[in-house]
């Protein structure tokens, strides 16, 4: 038995000296570590989903933009029906099989008080990927311009 610098006896003295820490230190160091990272890595799933789902919502805007842009463009007495087209992440379009978004133009004459027989309302519906596919609804009004 050997004793140490404040003269209590020491039963196992370490071989580097007293400067090593007790396992009941490194098991409370885990346990404080433990406790901040693991809400840090819930938050960190957090977050990637929500920034999975404002890319797809920034994606369906912009399809919808494009898509409405195209209906005001067709001339007033070819606007007519319905048309559906699947389009990847990108917007272009692809077979059925690898579609990402599902995009649905429907034309049909407007039924506001105001409108004459010269507008046309078009409805641009996207189903895109999300928790259950998520559905958004576009609309705007075709004007005959005479073409």
């Amino acid at each position: 038995m050997t004793l140490n610098s404040e003269s209590r006896p020491v039963l196992f003295p370490s071989p580097r000296g007293l400067g090593a820490f007790s396992l009941i230190e490194v098991v409370l160091a885990l346990g404080v570590v433990s406790t901040i990272l693991i809400p840090l890595m819930g938050m960190l799933a957090v977050g990637l989903s929500t920034s999975k789902d404002s890319n797809v919502d920034v994606k369906t805007a912009l399809i919808a933009q494009q898509w409405l842009a195209v209906a005001q463009m067709t001339p007033y007495t070819t606007a007519q029906g319905s048309v559906t087209k699947h389009l990847d992440m990108d917007g272009r379009e692809v077979p059925e099989a690898q579609a990402v978004f599902v995009v649905r133009c429907d034309y049909a004459n407007s039924q506001d008080v105001l409108a004459t027989t010269n507008l046309k309302k078009v409805t641009i519906t996207i189903t895109g990927p999300g928790v259950g596919p998520r559905t958004r609804v576009f609309s705007t009004t075709v004007a005959n311009l005479g073409y």
